[in-house]
């Protein structure tokens, strides 16, 4: 889903409130079937917009967001391992303390939150329970309750739905331009309307 796209939804109306009132917490948990990446970024934007009203979608800080070049918004991966280890965790946690290079914030994306073992929990609490105030951290997981109790009292979260058919469909076609209808409408409800990263 493209963020112009995901701009429309309930979440993202949610989070353009609370960047309003200067109140988007430096922990938040996105969870659910609906597309997790999209509302991580929206957020990452409003983190770092420069615009008065925020997320504009349109400054050069919401831009560089969308196209995943912005250098201090980073996804938090381990490619070899299936759980996001605890040094990666570790390192993570070193270089929240350094400051933002052109941004306001530091914004830390962990896109598969489920995955995070109790040990790498653990060390993620520490920065959670003290972060620096330019620090967020931005957990992305299939259920919540895949997270510790500690790590969901720290931050505030987020439901998201599943895409209904109207949502999806347009994304998808973009993505698979020589599939039939057919097909793409049971990818979807086979995905029970979550897309993908």
């Amino acid at each position: 889903m493209e963020l112009l796209d995901f701009a429309k939804t309930d979440t993202a109306a949610r989070l353009r409130a609370a960047a309003k009132r200067g109140a988007l917490s430096h922990a938040l948990i996105f969870s659910g079937s609906g597309d997790r990446v999209s509302a991580a970024r929206y957020a990452a934007a409003a983190m770092e917009c420069t615009a008065e009203s925020k997320p504009c979608l349109a400054c050069p800080a919401c831009r560089k967001v969308m196209q995943d070049i912005h250098p201090d918004v980073t996804f938090v991966r381990d490619a070899e391992h299936k759980e996001l280890s605890i040094d990666t965790v570790r390192a993570m946690r070193a270089d929240a303390f350094i400051r933002p290079n052109e941004g306001r914030k530091k914004v830390y994306i962990l896109p598969r939150g489920q995955d995070l073992g109790a040990p790498s929990q653990n060390a993620l609490l520490k920065i959670l329970e003290e972060p620096p105030d330019y620090a967020v951290f931005l957990l992305l997981t299939t259920s919540a309750e895949k997270l510790l109790p500690t790590i969901r009292s720290r931050a505030v979260q987020l439901q998201l739905s599943p895409l209904t058919p109207g949502e999806a469909l347009p994304e998808l076609r973009r993505r698979f331009p020589d599939e039939s209808e057919q097909n793409l409408l049971s990818a979807l409800e086979q995905a029970e309307g979550y897309l993908g990263p």
